[in-house]
């Protein structure tokens, strides 16, 4: 089983945070080779900047601490020492100081920070200056603990660019480098929510290619091609279901005209039946057909008058079919933006439902409110609760016996989803059936 790679700001993280180690590491390599003279023996630094504080006394005078000096002086084998002398010409000796120093040592005042190396063993020359400005001037001259060798150096260089170094690439690496990292990401987040947004039905839709870098641009491409595949495909589909829709009506108008002329009967009223369920499906395929995605084209309609227009339509079918029908839309205007052809059709499609399903008995509503909302409900069995969001795909219908084309309720979902509108079905008041369609697009009219 394959799972996902995880974040690819994580991954990018690690990967530049190793690229830095190895970068550093070679940096630090480098370093070594050309600071290492094979030849040349120095002075341990971290010694003589110990030496420099066991000298240091109040208010930078020349007060050598003892105990640290002995301390020192053991650990590098009795041959350490110094000359520190102030801005004020006071000096301060110790240890047995190298010949070769001696005229250095007379201008100390006059040196700068230096290192001075050895050639010959025991390397006891090997010195290093240091100078101290923490109250006032000192300048001191340390030397008789030489370092050699690779791993002296690689200790000596660490700890010499350790501080200041690696804390701030620290720094960088996991805290910078991660949100920089993640802000790159923006425009991957950015394109992921507008796939989400993204309906392939529309003409043209496809994810902008704008907000990622060139990297994920293929990918992006890639994407809106296959996109425009399924798009091709759907217009295939959509041109064969109308063209068979138009094929099927003049067959059918033929059949109709031709059972009219039979006597009455079971059979001829079963046929007539059958041909006008055949010739709802016809017309259902030919009103999805016709629905038209460009939103631009609705008008401001007032759906309180096309509810009242509707239902004075629709009363005769319903009183007609046994059932009482109730009708409640408020005499002041509901404006939306809307096609009165499609929303009508809406409305029959929603009443003929309820007339099929609702057992023959009770009373059928239809109300409508002043935010828009409106609902059709019966009395009838309902609605099963795993039933209610397939009931809108496609010729599925609740019982195969039945006498609907499952294609009604499918055609309203796609004209409320056309209007910026949301349907749904859940239990009437009393039980039975209620479907209820909000219109999100409500824009008042002055």
């Amino acid at each position: 089983m394959r799972t996902h790679l995880g974040s690819l700001s994580q991954h990018l993280a690690w990967r530049v945070c190793l690229a830095q180690a190895f970068t550093v590491m070679i940096a630090v390599l480098a370093l070594l080779l050309t600071w290492d003279d094979r030849e040349t023996v120095h002075m341990d630094m971290f010694v003589a900047n110990k030496v420099v504080d066991a000298v240091k006394g109040p208010h930078g005078s020349l007060v050598l601490d003892p105990v640290r000096w002995q301390q020192l002086n053991e650990k590098a084998g009795g041959t350490l020492w110094f000359v520190a002398e102030d801005e004020r010409g006071h000096r301060l000796t110790r240890g047995q100081i190298p010949a070769v120093h001696r005229e250095l040592i007379s201008r100390l005042q006059t040196v700068g920070y230096s290192e001075l190396g050895s050639l010959s063993p025991p390397y006891l020359d090997a010195a290093r200056v240091v100078i101290d400005n923490d109250g006032g001037r000192r300048v001191v001259i340390v030397g008789g603990s030489p370092k050699s060798g690779l791993w002296d150096g690689v200790l000596m260089v660490l700890r010499l660019i350790g501080p200041w170094f690696f804390l701030p690439l620290i720094v960088v690496t996991l805290l910078v480098m991660p949100a920089v990292i993640h802000r790159s990401m923006r425009g991957v987040r950015r394109l992921a929510q507008q796939a989400r947004q993204l309906d392939i039905g529309q003409p043209g839709a496809r994810l902008d290619t704008q907000l990622v870098s060139s990297e994920v641009v293929p990918l992006v491409s890639a994407f809106n091609d296959a996109i425009g595949k399924v798009q091709e495909g759907y217009a295939v589909r959509d041109k064969f279901l109308a063209d068979a829709a138009h094929e099927l009506r003049v067959p059918i108008a033929v059949v109709q005209a031709r059972l009219a002329q039979l006597p009455q009967g079971q059979l001829k009223t079963q046929l007539l039946s059958d041909v006008a369920r055949l010739g709802n499906v016809a017309e259902n395929l030919l009103d999805l057909q016709r629905l038209d995605r460009n939103v631009d084209r609705l008008q401001p309609l007032d759906l309180a008058v096309l509810v009242r227009e509707a239902a004075a339509e629709l009363a005769p079918l319903v009183i007609g079919a046994g059932y009482g029908f109730e009708v409640d839309a408020p005499a002041q205007p509901v404006w939306i933006l809307g096609d009165g052809l499609a929303l009508g059709r809406v409305l029959a499609n929603l009443v003929h439902n309820a007339i099929v399903h609702g057992g023959g008995r009770g009373t059928i509503s239809l109300r409508l409110d002043g935010h828009g909302a409106l609902e059709v409900a019966d009395q009838g069995a309902g609605v099963p609760p795993d039933e209610r969001e397939v009931i809108f795909q496609p010729f599925h219908r609740l019982r195969a016996a039945g006498n609907g084309s499952g294609l009604g309720l499918h055609l309203v979902k796609e004209i409320v989803q056309h209007h910026g509108g949301v349907v749904s079905v859940g239990e009437a008041r009393g039980g039975g059936a209620s479907f209820r369609i909000s219109f999100r697009r409500p824009v008042p009219r002055h």
